[in-house]
């Protein structure tokens, strides 16, 4: 249990005069220990091997607490192609990321993480999402509620209309500090040309955003449409905080909690300069 002190400032007004008066309270809050945070996304882009991979493994910090997560340097980490049987070792760097060299990604197979970690093996399971073209990247400018100019960019691709799908657009522009995430599904543009669209009220006429298109499952489309939510970009009416729960688990104890997600994504890169 971890204890932190709030301080409440209740101030009293009364004729004439004011009285202040500070409060100490301590607040007892449950501290359930650290948490392993899993940042496994592998990422194949369009026209390249993909062998070179990293997953990275952290422990989570208290809320309160000013320090950052704590990489984790003392586990083993492998991937298996279930469907081939291969076996890719990630090799501990010291530094909290694992690294391979001799990934091979293949379309629609399922692979496993496998991190075994202070005498647990915790596990996930994923299968390796293909994904279309960018067609085409346009620009425009909207006016806002407030009545203020917005540049947005538009993605375009070709929906499968085979198969559902699920798309994830991160987009990260020269001026902007922060990547942004767009999440969509196909439910009302199957088999149709359709877009991602990205606005910031501080694009500007010169900036190149790297835009990058990638394949996702449903199960982490969920996981990530409902994460970017909490983050804020879901609008006036977002949902309700909830917590979120990766397809990590603890094989020895199903009850622990782990952070992140292990997913497998093939995806296409573009960079757009805005004029």
């Amino acid at each position: 249990m971890k204890k932190s002190i709030i301080k409440f400032i209740l101030v009293f007004v009364s004729v004439g005069f004011f009285t202040g008066c500070t409060e100490v309270v301590d607040v007892d809050l449950a501290n359930g220990g650290n948490r392993l945070v899993v940042e496994a996304s592998i990422l194949w882009e369009k026209g390249t091997v993909g062998n070179e991979q990293t997953i990275k493994l952290s422990t989570s910090t208290p809320y309160f607490s000013e320090n950052q997560n704590t990489p984790v340097v003392n586990a083993t980490v492998q991937v298996t192609n279930t469907d081939t049987g291969e076996v890719f070792v990630f090799t501990n760097q010291n530094n909290g990321e694992y690294t391979t060299t001799t990934f091979n990604p293949i379309l629609n197979n399922e692979y496993a993480l496998e991190v075994v970690y202070n005498g647990n093996t915790y596990r996930g399971t994923e299968i390796f999402i293909p994904v279309t073209d960018i067609t085409k990247v346009e620009q425009e400018t909207r006016t806002t509620f407030g009545g203020s100019e917005e540049l947005q960019v538009k993605v375009f691709f070709n929906d499968e209309e085979s198969e559902t799908n699920f798309y994830l657009g991160r987009f990260k522009a020269s001026n902007i500090p922060i990547p942004d995430l767009e999440a969509r599904d196909d439910e009302f543009i199957n088999g149709n040309e359709s877009f991602i669209q990205y606005r910031d009220e501080d694009l500007e006429v010169g900036s190149i955003v790297a835009i990058s298109l990638q394949g996702i499952s449903r199960q982490y489309f969920n996981y990530i449409d409902l994460l970017i939510e909490q983050l804020g970009q879901g609008g006036p009416f977002q949902s309700t905080p909830a917590r979120l729960r990766g397809n990590c688990i603890n094989v020895n104890n199903s009850n622990e909690e782990v952070f992140g997600y292990f997913r497998l994504s093939e995806i296409v890169n573009e960079n757009y300069t805005i004029n």
